[in-house]
């Protein structure tokens, strides 16, 4: 049986070794691997053992993580989501003489937004985005009714904050604020809010809603058996009314797709609807793959407007996946892990098949 690594966060390591639960179902690469040959190993870059070929790897024994000194896989899958510079640099040295899938890849969500928008026909899900300046917030309240603050790097809606235009009176929303303000003062709060750190500016869409909220639509995109893109599911992740947003981990909830847009579409409008995300999602992938080719593994956050029209969110590049469970779609979140280890089967096929030619 051939060795499969999977690379994760330090805290999800140490949860298993102990054998609690996290965000990442260890059982569930142990039994889809033994469906295809593959024997998971467990760790974090800080077990890889300087100028050697072996890790300290971790194998899952039903219960928890128990450790075993072995020689690093020759495929492994990145689900490191949060790595200091030691553990990039112990990642990019491994993807050198290793297939890592899911390396290390820009995460700027301005430099993403402008490797996208070099794709014309993914123009029109891209929201009108740009780099931070007083002068083009002022420009974009005039244009729009709601307009995003966000990090230009970030995740889980830490540091985002939305303003909506009611007349002559600006909301400031955030996840600890919410102001009714002037337009002078409301510039001055953001100047303080941004500080010197990077930060965009991104045209709010005119979400539809389910249960008198937004919500937003969280679109995994893999590679799957045959290395093509696909959307392994799809869910819709419901906006907290106080910080309307959508992140499970700010308050938001997560909700079956088809459930949220039955409020809004009809039947047939759904169906419209899903293709279209499926289609946006999969041209995004490609052309950020173009620039990436070891991606494989994406989390999509898109909107969706009241004609159904899809726009782009965010691209995560490791999605953390549960947001299909606690929507009850339980068969989605298997898939989400299926096709990554279905990918890498095909890569040790494909590594097996170039060194019989050079043999």
């Amino acid at each position: 049986m051939n060795r499969i690594g999977i690379m994760l966060d330090w805290g999800v390591m140490q949860k298993g070794i102990k054998g609690d639960k996290s965000y990442e179902r260890l059982p569930y690469y142990v039994e889809i691997g033994k469906e295809l040959g593959l024997e998971p190993v467990f760790f974090h870059p800080r077990h890889v053992l300087a100028g050697e070929e072996k890790v300290q790897g971790y194998f899952w024994n039903g219960n928890r993580l128990v450790p075993r000194l072995v020689q690093i896989p020759r495929v492994i899958h990145n689900r490191v989501l949060t790595g200091d510079g030691a553990s990039r640099r112990v990642i990019r040295r491994l993807s050198q003489k290793k297939t890592v899938f899911n390396g290390i890849v820009v995460r700027d969500k301005r430099k993403v937004h402008q490797m996208l928008w070099k794709n014309p026909y993914i123009r029109q899900y891209l929201p009108h985005t740009v780099p931070f300046s007083v002068e083009q917030l002022k420009s974009f309240l005039e244009k729009y009714r709601i307009v995003y603050v966000k990090p230009s790097i970030g995740s889980v809606g830490i540091g985002v904050a939305r303003i909506e235009r009611h007349g002559s009176e600006y909301h400031f929303i955030a996840s600890k604020k919410r102001k009714t303000m002037s337009k002078g003062r409301l510039l001055a709060t953001v100047r303080k809010w941004v500080g010197n750190k990077r930060f965009l500016i991104q045209q709010g869409i005119n979400l539809v809603r389910y249960d008198g909220r937004t919500f937003d639509i969280r679109v995994s995109v893999q590679r799957n058996r045959e290395r093509e893109w696909t959307v392994s599911g799809m869910v819709a992740k419901v906006a907290n009314q106080k910080n309307k947003l959508s992140n499970l981990s700010r308050g938001g909830r997560a909700v079956p797709l088809t459930v949220a847009l039955a409020a809004t579409f009809s039947e047939e409008e759904q169906m419209a609807a899903i293709e279209r995300i499926q289609t946006a999602a999969i041209e995004i992938a490609k052309q950020y793959g173009k620039h990436f080719p070891s991606l494989a593994d994406l989390g999509m956050d898109m909107g969706l407007d009241d004609s159904g029209h899809p726009f782009l969110i965010e691209v995560n590049v490791r999605d953390q996946r549960y947001s299909f469970y606690k929507a009850g779609e339980k068969e989605m979140f298997k898939q989400t892990y299926r096709h990554p280890m279905e990918y890498a089967h095909t890569l040790f096929q494909e590594g097996k098949k170039q060194e019989k030619r050079h043999a």
